[in-house]
């Protein structure tokens, strides 16, 4: 198992200010905090980063690496691009850790106060729809999406649904069961396939022993 000194430096910053920032706040964490979890000086954080929003969102980037793990995965494996879709919509709401959630809240809330911040928090997620839309582009070409789906629009739901789940959970609203979103969202996305991608599908399925 690797000792924390024997992270790398970056890593260990962001790895520091992701777990204050979901414990505290953003606007409560201060430079010194975040050099003293990570067990390193304030000349190490600013030989790392610009300065704390920065810091921020690096540590969102870090915790949204699943979405782009994802991605890369079904490339090496020649996953069908809506499964992918629907693996990173049914992720990112049900499976992000608690720790993650109250981070994406913390620096949403900090983006509108902050336009720096805002204007960050905003690149991180255009690089998730970029990848969300390049799936749709792909699903289209390969006949797999409906058509009169816009592969953009599609991308801007998926996030604005799981980010909004976020903000609920966060509120102190209870989940709902999820079994239930489960079988919601597998709804949702079944309408998005073409009828000759849903016919393949229900054959297969029929075959099936």
């Amino acid at each position: 198992m690797t000792r924390p000194a024997e992270r790398p430096t970056r890593t260990r910053l962001i790895e520091a200010a992701a777990e204050l920032i979901a414990e505290e706040g953003y606007e409560r964490v201060g430079i010194l905090a975040v050099a003293r979890r990570a067990g390193l000086t304030n000349g190490a954080i600013y030989g790392n980063f610009r300065d704390k929003a920065h810091l921020l969102a690096a540590a969102i980037e870090m915790r949204l690496h699943r979405v782009f793990d994802a991605v890369q995965r079904s490339q090496r494996e020649r996953t069908p691009p809506l499964d992918v879709i629907h693996f990173i919509a049914r992720s990112m709401a049900l499976d992000t850790p608690e720790a993650d959630r109250r981070l994406v809240v913390e620096a949403y809330s900090a983006a509108w106060r902050d336009p720096e911040i805002g204007a960050l928090v905003r690149e991180r997620l255009q690089r998730i729809e970029t990848v969300i839309t390049g799936l749709g582009e792909q699903a289209r070409v390969e006949g797999e999406l409906a058509p009169g789906i816009d592969p953009a629009t599609l991308a801007r739901y998926g996030l604005a649904v799981a980010l909004g789940y976020h903000l609920i959970h966060a509120a102190g609203a209870p989940d709902p069961d999820r079994e239930s979103w489960v079988r919601l969202v597998d709804r949702v996305l079944s309408c998005l396939r073409s009828d000759a991608a849903g016919g393949a599908d229900g054959a297969a399925e029929a075959a099936t022993p």
